[in-house]
């Protein structure tokens, strides 16, 4: 989903530059998915390998994990993005580069913030049991609602991000018990989906409404206690950091490249786009795996 959405393209102005169409409207009722799930499966993750005491280490992992790769490939994206015909929303001013976050690094900054938060909470012991966890998670959705932060260093990203992460780490923390988990998972994913077909642009709202809060919980929570599996899907996913931080770089190449070709058929501009954003991560991470230095600066990896 995410790799499809810049393949389209953000608004009329980039990527494919769709004035209307399929691909344009089931890109922005997405929305409401996308990235809330995105940072469901951090929190889910988080909580397989949680805090463990060592602040110091762990702090040293997210910047490695995190900081690295936004800042050193970041940077290579502002440049390329600076010189390559064809692009869109170039840096405008150099000297708050990743002050004011770069495309989409904005996710890692947020990321990064979230686990400072969740390192203090883990010392302070608030998410250890069900009361505590649900306090937490109320501050977190009034912070969300009340539309809080700035654009600055990703913090408004962060307050939208975060009671998203809290769903994912109680979903490992705090497993539901319920008697059919993958029926509920199939009922509320299929009423999310009718939803946002008949009445997602009328009354889903803006990406930090109350509506769109619950769409994304739903969801991200449907999903999972489908308990669905997919051996290609999960193949795709163990390079899903390394799609994160490259699929751009081929998504924009193989748009601009076709369309000096001549191609302009979308929906083989579409399929092309997101084909490429999936396949050259993967090999740029099997490439880099082989050095220590490329491990670290492209993979965030020791």
């Amino acid at each position: 989903m995410l790799v499809a959405y810049h393949v389209i393209g953000i608004g009329p102005d980039s990527g494919l530059k769709l004035q209307s169409g399929i691909l344009k409207d089931a890109n922005a009722l997405l929305a409401y998915i996308r990235m809330p799930l995105f940072t469901f499966l951090s929190g889910l993750v988080y909580g397989w390998r949680p805090y463990s005491g060592n602040w110091k280490a762990f702090i040293k992992g997210k910047i490695r994990r995190l900081i690295v790769p936004m800042l050193f490939i970041g940077t290579i994206f502002a440049i390329f993005q600076a010189i390559t015909p064809g692009t869109s929303n170039h840096i405008c001013d150099w000297q708050c580069l990743h002050l004011m976050p770069v495309a989409h690094y904005w996710f890692l900054e947020s990321l990064f913030l979230i686990f400072l938060v969740i390192l203090l909470l883990e010392q302070w012991k608030a998410l250890e049991t069900k009361i505590n966890f649900a306090i937490i998670f109320f501050i977190a959705a009034i912070a969300f609602v009340g539309n809080i932060g700035t654009p600055w260093l990703s913090i408004a990203g962060t307050f939208y991000l975060f009671t998203y992460f809290l769903a994912g780490l109680y979903f490992t923390r705090f497993p539901l018990q319920l008697t059919h988990p993958r029926a509920t998972g199939y009922i509320a994913v299929t009423l999310v989906i009718l939803f946002l077909v008949f009445f997602g642009n009328e009354y889903g709202g803006g990406r930090r409404s109350i509506n769109a809060l619950i769409i994304g919980l739903v969801s991200c929570a449907g999903l999972l206690l489908t308990k669905a599996e997919s051996t290609k899907l999960a193949t795709i996913g163990n390079y899903s950091y390394s799609i994160y931080l490259f699929h751009i770089f081929f998504t924009a190449a193989s748009r601009i490249g076709l369309t000096k070709l001549g191609i302009s058929n979308i929906w083989l501009l579409f399929i092309a786009g997101t084909s490429a954003g999936l396949i050259g991560p993967i090999v740029i991470e099997n490439i880099a795996q082989r050095n220590k230095t490329a491990r670290t600066l492209l993979l965030g990896k020791s």
